[in-house]
């Protein structure tokens, strides 16, 4: 008979005594010396280990109540299974005769029928339970079960809510065991409806909605990697945005109860083995009566007065008392407190009811001390100056603490991407109290900005081609950038230095210095051919409005040599030379608040520039060019695969001006000047600057000289869907659309050129930017149209 460890009813029959083959109380062998020790059923435990943690000696004193305390303490050690003591009169003294069952070893757990979870998965959830059933360990029945439930547990949490798992018990030698854990997997329990009880004021479409991750249908292209299984953790996080829907529309009461879930087969008359089980779950709502906001108050500020802050809260339309007014007007209070120096600021809501359902708002504020900078310390940077780092801070030394600013500065430092801030732990914080400072240490590592590529390879715009390139962008841990670039391919080579001081003088100003050569040979359509070879050069200097913003004047010149030649339609050869040179002055603005330049997740940017061509400046060529760009990057989940929107705007206009040009026939624009679009930076799956002036029917408008005439407006938008698939791997869903006109049209949507596609990125470090895989279809076919389905290139899409 199997007795249970820390039952007091077991010690008490365990003592009884016989006397003659009488049993006699054990408290009346009490006292009485021990003149014999018995031990029956060891095998593994030595008499003199039993004697030991039982107490007992020959020749020493029977004490019952000793006894049964050692008892108690044999079985917490897990050696036996049971354990019975019995005792005699005999002469002299007392006989006593212990029976244990020891407690088999676990030898070994096996598992067959794993395929969702892994060894590693229980073996982790065996760690942190803090199961004791494993190999090696006294075997426990208590502990298999708890191994059998967490086992049924890791399955439930992957949606395989009818897993089972069992064991079996295999004897291998008589005192070790071996598991055996059959595991049947079930079926992946889909969830086929959800249903709301109760609720009035909202639909159950509408509360359906609300609970992501588990509603019936999700968007097409999650869709693709995403099953609509129901996990409890998950589902009682979407509860929350139930709730918060009756809260934001004023229902501050409202109670959701514990969800009814079960398990039904929606086709209950097919074979059991051909069932397809759904989960029905049913959650009740106590919607409560709607509420309106009463008066506001603040309590306990003295940095700043009541209007102040009061003006945080807007008033919400209708009256009612809505959530999203109070939480989004403690916020902000919260963040005025945090950006002047009172870092322990507590701002808390409290509701207080009265009659006709009115609730007012106390916002209670306790300020704190105020807290300035102390040292700005770096960690991490072994190649990069501490003056790199620090220049870009938006906080100082000795100035109040701004919360605000110390966000923005991490920012722009992950802007350099030479070093690396510690996402998880970024600042350390030493807070001096007496003194009323902070002393603020940047964590990170240095990140590798130094591009170094030699190779070759084919792309759209250069075909078959040889490369060298080296650019740092933290030259001598100055933060400088230095590039030298040498491509050689069949339809361009390229020959480019530059160098780039970005605090010149150690001042928030930049300057640049750029040399180079390129000849570019290309066709728009068959039997042509455009060949440019261009030299000159760029001297820039720039001036920083803040962290994120620049104002820079730039001055190009450059000679350049064009050709172009077709064959007419009489087989004839025609052919084009230009000579001219370019003097340029660009005005440029920036703002840019992206987290990443090459694979941005959250932020915007937006440039403006004009370009002043000719005139006082000189060279042959004389025009206004301004252009203007915004992106703006905005996350729309988090998780194991992370969703982002991009879009994209760019448009563009160029205005000749001077006496017209005696090589162009009467006209002012080279064709290079003028706008094509077309590439894998421009409309994706067009090649490059195949998209020209179209007219009202969709033909190709060619110049006086027979070739496509390219537009004096420009204009394009992008729009990207990121599916980020983990470490450098990107899957991007595009929609591009453009169009060139002439100056004389008006923009519309005639000849909108679009495409569509599946663009796969792949960020490798050394080459300074993506691997892009491209799929495109053309939306719109018109003659003469020259589209690429695949294309391969290297860099960001804008």
């Amino acid at each position: 008979m199997k007795r249970l460890p820390g039952a007091s009813a077991v010690v008490s029959c365990l003592l009884a005594a016989t006397l003659a083959g009488s049993p006699v109380p054990a408290q009346q062998l009490a006292g009485q010396v021990i003149r014999e020790i018995e031990l029956l059923g060891n095998r593994t435990l030595t008499q003199e280990t039993l004697e030991y943690y039982l107490g007992l000696s020959v020749g020493g004193t029977f004490r019952p109540q000793q006894l049964n305390s050692k008892i108690h303490e044999i079985w917490s050690t897990q050696l036996i299974d049971d354990i019975s003591v019995e005792t005699r009169q005999v002469e002299g003294g007392v006989r006593v005769v212990v029976t244990v069952e020891e407690r088999p070893t676990l030898r070994s757990i096996e598992y067959q029928g794993l395929k969702r979870i892994s060894r590693a998965d229980i073996s982790d959830r065996v760690a942190q339970e803090r199961i004791e059933a494993r190999e090696g360990d006294p075997l426990g029945m208590g502990e298999l079960y708890r191994l059998k439930a967490a086992i049924e547990d890791l399955y439930e949490e992957k949606g395989f809510r009818l897993a089972e798992a069992r064991f079996t018990i295999d004897s291998v030698s008589v005192s070790d065991r071996r598991i055996l854990f059959t595991i049947d997997e079930g079926d992946k329990v889909q969830v086929g409806e959800i249903d709301f009880e109760g609720n009035t004021v909202f639909r159950d479409g509408r509360l359906r909605r609300t609970v992501e991750g588990n509603k019936p249908i999700l968007g097409p292209i999650l869709g693709l990697f995403k099953k609509n299984v129901f996990k409890d953790a998950v589902f009682a996080e979407n509860l929350d945005k139930v709730r918060e829907l009756y809260r934001k529309g004023g229902y501050k009461n409202v109670v959701l109860g514990d969800p009814k879930i079960e398990v039904r087969a929606i086709n209950p008359d097919a074979p059991a083995e051909k069932q397809k089980r759904r989960l029905f779950i049913t959650v009740p709502v106590e919607e409560g009566s709607r509420w309106k906001l009463g008066e506001i108050t603040i309590e306990g500020n003295e940095r700043f007065p009541d209007e102040v802050l009061l003006r945080q809260f807007q008033r919400p339309s209708g009256g009612w008392l809505r959530s999203t007014v109070i939480d989004e007007g403690i916020e902000t209070i919260g963040e005025i407190y945090s950006n002047t120096g009172h870092l322990f600021a507590q701002v808390k809501p409290e509701l207080v009811e009265r009659d006709e359902q009115v609730a007012d708002l106390i916002v209670h504020v306790d300020e704190g001390d105020q807290f300035r900078v102390g040292r700005i310390e770096f960690e991490g940077n072994t190649k990069t100056r501490d003056k790199v780092i620090r220049r870009e801070m938006g906080i100082q030394e000795g100035l109040v603490l701004n919360s605000g600013a110390l966000r923005n500065s991490l920012l722009r430092i992950r802007q350099l991407e030479f070093f690396k801030i510690d996402e998880e732990d970024p600042v350390a914080f030493d807070i001096e109290e007496e003194e009323q400072t902070v002393n603020l240490m940047i964590k990170g590592e240095e990140g590798d900005r130094t591009e170094l590529l030699f190779g070759g390879g084919f792309s759209e715009i250069d075909g078959f081609f040889g490369q060298f390139q080296f650019k740092t962008r933290n030259f001598l841990g100055r933060g400088e950038t230095l590039g030298i670039s040498v491509l050689s391919g069949a339809r361009q080579d390229v020959y480019d230095l530059s160098y780039f001081v970005p605090w010149f003088l150690d001042k928030p100003q930049s300057v640049g210095i750029q040399i180079f050569q390129r000849r570019l040979d290309f066709a728009l359509l068959t039997g042509q051919r455009n060949f440019q070879d261009t030299r000159g050069g760029t001297l820039t200097y720039g001036r920083n409005l803040g962290l994120f913003r620049n104002f820079s004047v730039s001055y190009t010149f450059f000679d350049s040599e064009d050709q172009r030649t077709l064959f007419d339609f009489e087989g004839s050869l025609v052919e084009q030379e230009f000579s001219h040179s370019l003097s340029s002055i660009r005005l440029g603005l920036v703002r840019d608040r992206r987290d990443s330049r090459l694979q941005p997740t959250v932020g915007s940017r937006y440039s403006l520039s004009v370009d002043y061509t000719g005139g006082i400046l000189g060279g042959t060529t004389n025009f206004v060019r301004p252009r203007a760009a915004y992106t703006i990057y905005k996350p729309l989940t988090k998780g194991t695969i992370g969703t982002v929107f991009a879009f994209n705007v760019e448009a563009a206009a160029i205005e000749p001006f001077g006496p017209p040009n005696p090589q162009l026939q009467g006209g002012r624009l080279f064709p290079n000047d003028r706008f094509y679009l077309g590439g894998e930076n421009s409309i994706r799956g067009f090649r490059f600057r195949s998209i020209w002036v179209r007219d009202e029917e969709g033909n190709t408008v060619l110049d006086e000289f027979g070739f496509p005439l390219g537009g004096e407006r420009s204009f394009q938008t992008n729009l990207e869907y990121h599916l980020l698939l983990g470490g450098p791997f990107r899957l991007v869903a595009f929609a591009d659309g453009g169009k060139v006109f002439t100056g004389g049209e008006s923009l519309n949507l005639d000849n909108f050129r679009t495409s569509a596609g599946i663009e796969l990125q792949v960020n490798v470090p050394i080459l300074g930017a993506p691997l892009r895989f491209i799929y495109s279809r053309n939306l719109d076919p018109l003659p003469s149209d020259r589209f690429e389905t695949f294309q391969f290139s290297i860099g960001s899409s804008f």
